[in-house]
């Protein structure tokens, strides 16, 4: 098979094969565990003694991430496929379509899922409320000012003490306080992460007719600085995976301008490529932000840094 071709439809039937069954039948993996939705398996990427390879189904596609591995390894069916066989996107396209998939590779436990789904905000919810009750505005707003940004008291944000772990992180809700799917948790003195809920892209809204859309809230909020632009309303992805969520939020804001800050690395830049095809059929316009990429850095937050 010299040329392949993917339609954008034969790519959204491949990102919704049950990743559970894939994985099961074809790299043989056996779980290890299920909780919230979630099915965990040794990773096919690394030796390691404890699970932390995740599976789960968000809005009708497959995700899996490898939580002992870097920040760069997770994605959809097609990813696990480049990294588990160590092909390019058009070998991974032709290892998946030379394969049969009966109907139930198809079948969806939409009632499951959906539970899944509002356990998962109920829980980030209840624990977002206690979270308030003992905050330290203080130590919040120190954060932001060390990693020389401004933190703006709407956005939330609350400590949160990850007992098990012995570690306190920063918790934003996202989207917003006021309709909280999740929290994303960054921690206050390493490098530790973790979402706790259902994740989705996190918003600051102001001018509403202009969007900055970057990876994280620390570009968003260098960003503002970057572009000398205080009223540029912000939005996170939280995670490049997180694009396919991207036409959803863009039907309901519907803005004029959306500018785009993707990292200036190999995950930034498929994020990059699928926003811009996602962006291209709203009645915005596009307006690529590249001041990182200029000054070889990955993102607007060290850019500020470095310019600092």
């Amino acid at each position: 098979m010299k040329g392949i071709r993917a339609t954008d439809e034969d790519k959204r039937m491949l990102k919704q094969l049950d990743l559970n069954r894939f994985v099961q039948e074809h790299l043989n993996l056996k779980p290890q565990g299920r909780s919230g939705g979630i099915t965990y398996y040794f990773s096919p990427l690394r030796r390691e003694n404890k699970p932390s390879f995740t599976i789960e189904c968000y809005r009708g596609e497959w995700r899996w991430r490898d939580w002992g591995g870097d920040d760069e390894d997770r994605g959809d069916i097609i990813e696990l496929v480049e990294r588990v066989h160590r092909v390019n996107f058009l070998d991974a396209l032709r290892i998946l379509f030379s394969k049969e998939y009966p109907a139930a590779y198809y079948e969806r436990e939409a009632e499951t899922e959906k539970r899944d789904r509002h356990a998962k905000i109920a829980y980030a919810r209840r624990l977002y409320t206690k979270l308030l009750k003992v905050n330290s505005i203080d130590t919040v707003s120190a954060y932001f000012r060390e990693r020389g940004v401004a933190y703006h008291f709407p956005i939330g944000c609350a400590l949160y003490n990850g007992f098990r772990e012995k570690r306190v992180y920063l918790a934003t809700p996202v989207p917003t306080p006021w309709n909280l799917t999740a929290l994303e948790c960054r921690e206050l003195k390493g490098e530790g992460r973790k979402t706790l809920g259902a994740g989705s892209l996190w918003f600051f809204e102001r001018d509403p007719r202009r969007i900055l859309i970057t990876e994280s809230i620390l570009d968003c909020l260098a960003g503002e600085i970057v572009l000398d632009d205080r009223e540029i309303s912000l939005c996170a992805l939280n995670s490049a995976a997180y694009v396919n969520q991207l036409g959803d939020f863009l039907k309901e804001h519907d803005p004029d301008e959306v500018w785009l800050a993707t990292d200036n690395d190999r995950p930034g830049m498929t994020a990059r490529d699928k926003a811009i095809e996602t962006i291209s059929r709203t009645k915005a316009q596009i307006v690529l932000v590249e001041d990182h990429f200029r000054a070889g850095v990955k993102d607007l937050h060290k850019l500020l840094v470095a310019n600092s």
